[in-house]
């Protein structure tokens, strides 16, 4: 966790943007009557919580989610939850603040969702943003002020990405974007895969990924990852005789103890036997089904 720090600017050159404040931890109940002196960028890590801005009905921010609030608006914000609500944030000040969120095409007091890869990166900027007090005052600055810069083209680019998922997820439904999960995995099995990896192709958190994936497939996606890996070992032990075991592993992306035990699991015989068994007709094409 990072505490709130206030960040001092004396240098005679004035900065596009500027770092005024940073931060991340838990949030309690905070009253702002006459706004924040600087636009904010607030980034929601852990639980849930509400805004509430003059006119506009109550915005509930939960994890997942960033806001980017104007200077000077007037509004409260608190835990909705008995979980601790962990904001991460930065104040930013500077004459080409606003000039540079429009050009951007940011959208104010609108939450922007973010996957569980693009939250990490965030968090990764505010810790660098953070340290940066530790660095010379004029490097601070400008080291600050490129870093602000990059980590808002960087929302824009999911804010951008946001906007053209959107009509391709209502017109084709989950189930597509999970084929196209599974044409990934058909892809780069052989490949060090991860859950977070491939849920971050088509857009969805890991958590959530799982979730749609066995509703949708009756299995999670690293049994089907398995099975899969599984069918084209198999499938190489048939066809490509000159391989050993060890290899035909390797080539299907497993550590070769792990892949001869889940094997054995599966086809009831170690892949060596398997190969050597040929008048037994083992059915691979079975193994593993998913339209």
């Amino acid at each position: 966790m990072l505490p709130f720090r206030l960040f001092h600017h004396k240098g005679e050159l004035e900065l596009p943007l500027s770092l005024y404040s940073c931060g991340l931890h838990p949030q309690h109940i905070i009253h702002r009557p006459i706004g924040y002196p600087t636009f904010q960028c607030m980034i929601c890590f852990s639980g849930s919580g509400t805004f509430h801005f003059e006119g506009i009905p109550y915005l509930k921010m939960k994890q997942g989610e960033l806001l980017l609030v104007p200077s000077k608006v007037a509004h409260d914000y608190g835990p909705s939850e008995v979980e601790p609500w962990i904001l991460g944030y930065m104040g930013i000040e500077g004459s080409y603040v606003e000039s540079i969120i429009s050009a951007l095409q940011l959208p104010l007091l609108k939450p922007i969702a973010v996957n569980e890869h693009e939250l990490q990166q965030l968090e990764q900027d505010i810790q660098q943003l953070w340290h940066m007090n530790e660095q010379e005052e004029e490097d601070a600055n400008r080291s600050a002020s490129i870093k602000i810069y990059s980590t808002l083209t960087y929302i824009a680019t999911i804010n951008g990405k946001e906007k053209t998922q959107k009509p391709y997820r209502s017109s084709s439904g989950a189930k597509d974007l999970l084929r196209a999960s599974v044409q990934y995995m058909e892809q780069h099995y052989m490949e060090d895969l991860s859950l977070a990896n491939i849920a971050h192709t088509v857009g969805y958190s890991k958590q959530h990924f799982q979730r749609k994936f066995k509703e949708v497939y009756g299995i999670n996606p690293k049994q089907y990852l398995q099975r899969l890996r599984l069918l084209k070992g198999a499938q190489l032990l048939e066809g490509e005789v000159e391989l050993s075991v060890g290899e035909v592993a390797t080539m299907v992306g497993m550590e070769l103890n792990y892949f001869v035990r889940l094997f054995k699991r599966n086809y009831g015989i170690t892949p060596a036997k398997y190969r050597t068994q040929k008048d037994k007709n083992i059915d691979t094409s079975s193994t593993i089904e998913i339209n």
